[in-house]
């Protein structure tokens, strides 16, 4: 296996814009109901494209955020690209990880994406967030044993200083 082989390559789950739905949904009842209950003379027509709107807008919003970012997991580094207008890429190597950690909400839990938050030496990214990953759990074990493999090959051991107070 050579240091740049793929091991996992990921994308914001669809599943983490459920509550972005939701409220989008919500909105647009309001906007119907207010619509017709109180906007006299106004087509309906267009009360309805008004209310669709922010469904829309939300999942416009929703498939640029999922198609613009992508996480890939190599046998020692770790690549977050993202963007929707401009493009950037955060690599970390894993061995400079010091401590992973997973997070899911409550629709995440029902759902089954959550967050992998890692923490790390790394200068220009000490903390990154893998946002919105289907089945968080896989992710974080995986990249736990490559942390610990890539700690191992080379010796790299943490070092945590002593607050004296």
């Amino acid at each position: 296996m050579s240091s740049t082989d793929l091991v996992v390559r990921t994308r914001i789950s669809r599943k983490n814009f459920v509550g972005m739905d939701l409220l989008t949904l919500v909105l647009a009842g309001l906007i119907c109901f207010l619509g017709f209950r109180f906007a006299t003379g106004v087509n309906s027509f267009v009360i309805v494209l008004a209310a669709l709107a922010p469904i829309a807008i939300g999942q416009i919003y929703g498939w640029l955020v999922r198609a613009n970012t992508e996480y890939r997991v190599y046998s020692d580094s770790l690549e977050i690209e993202s963007g929707i207008v401009s493009r950037k890429i955060d690599n970390i190597q894993l061995f400079r990880i010091r401590d992973l950690g997973l997070d899911q909400p409550l629709f995440g839990r029902m759902l089954g994406y959550g967050n992998v938050t890692l923490t790390s030496t790394d200068q220009s990214a000490p903390h990154l967030v893998l946002r919105g990953v289907d089945d968080p759990r896989a992710l974080y074990e995986t990249l736990r044993e490559l942390v610990a493999k890539s700690q191992a090959a080379r010796r790299t051991m943490i070092v945590e200083e002593e607050v004296s107070t």
